[in-house]
């Protein structure tokens, strides 16, 4: 333990509770996790611990053992900004996350089950310490640190791109909302007992009024809506989210867009060379928590789309041909590329039955 203090005491004084924290939650999460079997305990804090940890930054002024130079600034409007921002995105996630039944005790996210089926015990013993345990409390660590960053930048006002990326930002949470809402409504319309009644528009989330039939039951997933032109259009808005917390300290500090030329990145006397190695990697420094989040979700994804492909594999290779992954850039060039080959309707008809063209997009009763 006295090691552990040592190699945090090397760190600035004002991520040494957080540090300790991130410490905390990897350490109960692993043991309750081993001694319940149910490996979801980092699942039911994810919405919890990003803006916690942003809180903290943005009331460090007012604590006492807040290094000097810090409560001498006093508090900063742009962490205050981002932690309110935060607040609201654990609000929506919170909530999604109660009404799916995901904060109760026994329930697991499915994929912990899968992975544990096909890897050997030992192996998923240790997956779970360095992966569910430690890396994902490393990550969830991470998303706070852009208020950290915006903390020990110049306590500058807020002016015109703190506006610029609030909207955007809160605009981003509406997508995301929107997205869960769908996604929502489609599986209780599944789910519900036959024969199906589609609930009246007015019982709907705005933006979730789909008409849902049973070829999309047959289907199986979600592909009306938002989901029409993202097959992880919730993803997507997160990954973007936390991309623009990264952009608040980034964008509104001069020579904070100062990264070290792209070249530089492949150079082999960059990896050669520890200390040109580690100048890179502090040079990014502030654009790691997106770059770490970004390659969590694109590998969460694909392992995703694995089991889900395994289940409805016609309907979804030919989701997977037509509707991009996360931007719908690439569900454009697919729609055009499709229609170009002669393919569109017949994968369409896979996805949305035959009426395709009509049932995609925004409907309400």
């Amino acid at each position: 333990m006295n090691k552990i203090a040592e190699y945090i005491q090397e760190y600035d004084p004002v991520l040494h509770v957080p540090i300790y924290l991130m410490l905390f939650h990897t350490t109960w999460t692993y043991v309750v996790g081993e001694l319940t079997g149910n490996c979801s305990q980092v699942d039911r804090i994810w919405t919890f611990l990003p803006p916690m940890y942003s809180c903290l930054y943005a009331l460090m002024p007012l604590l006492p053992f807040a290094p000097n130079e810090i409560q001498e600034a006093g508090l900063n409007h742009r962490v205050i900004l981002m932690a309110v921002l935060q607040l609201i995105w654990m609000t929506r996630l919170s909530y999604n996350t109660w009404r799916r039944g995901l904060f109760t005790l026994s329930e697991e996210d499915y994929r912990w089950q899968i992975l544990r089926d096909n890897m050997p015990a030992p192996v998923f013993h240790v997956f779970h310490l360095v992966f569910i345990a430690a890396m994902q409390n490393g990550i969830l660590y991470g998303l706070g640190y852009p208020a950290y960053l915006a903390l020990r930048n110049p306590n500058t006002s807020l002016g015109p791109i703190d506006a610029v990326l609030t909207v955007l930002a809160l605009g981003d949470l509406l997508i995301e909302f929107t997205a869960d809402n769908q996604q929502y409504s489609f599986q209780t319309f599944k789910h519900s007992k036959q024969p199906r009644v589609q609930k009246p528009p007015s019982e709907e989330w705005i933006f979730a009024k789909q008409r849902w039939t049973e070829h999309d039951v047959k289907t199986g997933f979600v592909t009306k809506g938002l989901w029409a032109w993202s097959r992880h259009p919730n993803f997507a808005a997160e990954q973007m989210f936390w991309w623009l917390m990264v952009a608040f300290p980034l964008f509104t500090t001069p020579g904070s867009l100062d990264l070290p030329h792209i070249d530089v990145l492949f150079s082999k006397s960059t990896y050669t060379s520890i200390a040109a190695f580690r100048d890179v990697y502090s040079s990014l420094e502030p654009i790691w928590p997106g770059i770490v989040i970004s390659m969590l979700f694109l590998g969460s994804t694909a392992f995703t789309e694995w089991i889900t492909k395994r289940k409805y594999t016609q309907a979804y290779k030919a989701y997977q041909k037509r509707v991009g992954m996360f931007s719908p850039i690439g569900t454009m060039f697919s729609s055009w590329y499709l229609q170009a080959t002669g393919e569109k309707e017949a994968v369409e008809a896979l996805i949305w039955g035959s009426k395709a063209e009509s049932q995609n997009g925004f409907k309400a009763e």
